[in-house]
């Protein structure tokens, strides 16, 4: 298919923020503790055979925050240790350190690191009675305090440095295929002041954070948190972790508990500690943000297609659940109901941004893409770094690759199960692989165009 045509068949919006050339760039970083209270007791996200309350904190989770600001606009980049927030979630916390500090909000970009040990931030346990109520209503306004700090705070930003290091580890691995498709490189930059101390070095792996797995039930950010400990010992500075896509990629023996945690995060960190780093010079700074419109499985959204296939669905005997019959109902009971405030869209609202430094790019966006994305992405632009993080701005899909969907064996959730877990419409079409690389080419075609 050809990429530009889909591109414009089926982009909804884009937008460029073009900064100053040869504009002085400085930064600030800042961080907010995250983690529950003293004898405070949360669901923990992630995993549906996990029962019970969180008992005790194994590693503290953490609200990082990065701003970087030339002499005309700021970019703010959060990574949260947190498993996901809703698309509508994330916009609320993005809108309101957006009216309180007068960055635009598509200039702040919000990624979850993933973690599976993280409380829930959707569901019956943040209502009013919920164990994670309380929890709900303190934990953004920290976010917000922190980002707004950051942002405002013109005495502690400073001219940086650039260098970017790469290495490659063996703690990840397909997930659904023993020979599938894996990434095992891990892409670092490190942001120096001008006498070379470190200030904070951002990580990107694809990789779970599910190391901790059902049977654990400690607060923690997983190896991501492992590694960042193991790594400020080594390099100084802070560390800050973007999960890459990592749709379809675990930790080689999959979940276990805290010991698993440890051993596979120092792992990483013991594979980066001793990468070179070489100099960039980020000439500019620019972000381009895209709107893509993903496709379903049918061509419109009605009342009457939504009852069609639960019905067609219902009676499916191998499903993730044992409460399939009763999920689809939910399900559909749920999908009529919004019928009541107007039409469903027919297409999935997909958001992307890419923030360029010179030839290093950081790439955002919507969702849980598979592995291949990212693959794919690095080797169309082999001139550039690309740094590809997942889970910004909220969790609204997983995106199965044009393999899985060629494949199906292992991706039966991802493809034909999982809108009736995140409440999606229906599901997506095998057609949206296209449009979605389409999307993230042209997403990283306007920051270097613009250069």
């Amino acid at each position: 298919m050809n990429f530009r045509l889909t591109y414009l068949l089926i982009l909804a919006a884009a937008t460029l923020t073009g900064c100053g050339k040869g504009a002085s760039l400085t930064c600030n970083f800042s961080k907010a503790d995250i983690s529950t209270l003293e004898n405070e007791h949360t669901v923990l996200a992630g995993f549906a055979a996990r029962k019970g309350l969180s008992t005790d904190i194994h590693e503290r989770i953490w609200s990082n925050c990065l701003v970087l600001a030339d002499d005309s606009a700021k970019v703010c980049i959060i990574s949260n240790d947190v498993m996901e927030m809703s698309p509508a979630l994330s916009d609320s916390i993005r809108a309101e350190i957006s009216a309180r500090s007068g960055l635009p909000k598509e200039n702040i970009l919000m990624h979850s690191t993933h973690t599976h040990s993280s409380p829930r931030f959707g569901g019956s346990s943040v209502v009013p009675g919920g164990a994670n109520y309380s929890y709900f209503k303190r934990v953004p306004g920290i976010i917000i305090e922190n980002a707004v700090r950051s942002i405002l705070d013109s005495a502690a930003f400073q001219p940086f440095r650039l260098k970017i290091g790469k290495g490659a580890t063996g703690i990840n691995a397909n997930r659904c295929e023993k020979e599938g498709p894996v990434d095992p490189e891990v892409y670092v930059a490190r942001f120096e002041t001008l006498k070379g101390k470190p200030i904070v070095s951002i990580l990107n792996l694809a990789c779970h954070p599910v190391c901790m797995g059902p049977g654990s039930h400690q607060i923690s950010p997983d190896y991501v948190g492992v590694a960042r400990r193991y790594l400020k010992e080594t390099w100084g500075g802070e560390i800050m972790h973007l999960s890459g896509a990592s749709g379809n990629m675990d930790p080689v023996k999959g979940p276990g508990k805290a010991d698993r945690a440890e051993a596979y995060g120092k792992a990483l960190a013991d594979s980066l500690a001793n990468i070179d780093f070489r100099p960039v010079h980020p000439r500019a700074m620019r972000l381009a943000h895209t709107v893509a419109l993903l496709p379903y499985k049918v061509e419109h959204i009605t009342p009457e297609a939504v009852k069609a296939h639960a019905d067609s669905i219902v009676k499916w005997g191998v499903t993730v659940s044992p409460t399939w019959a009763e999920d689809v109902r939910g399900w559909e009971a749920q999908i009529l109901s919004r019928f009541e405030q107007g039409p469903i869209p027919d297409k999935l609202a997909f958001n992307l941004h890419a923030l360029a430094l010179g030839d290093v790019i950081f790439f955002f966006t919507q969702g849980e893409p598979f592995v291949e994305y990212q693959l794919e992405t690095r080797a169309a632009f082999p001139g550039k770094i690309i740094f590809f993080a997942g889970y910004t701005n909220g969790q609204n899909s997983y995106l199965p690759s044009a393999r899985a969907f060629a494949v199906r064996k292992g991706y039966e959730y991802e493809i034909d199960q999982m809108h009736v877990y995140i409440k999606a419409p229906y599901p997506l079409s095998e057609t949206m692989p296209d449009t979605y690389t389409a999307a993230i080419r042209e997403t990283i075609r306007k920051v270097i165009d613009a250069e």
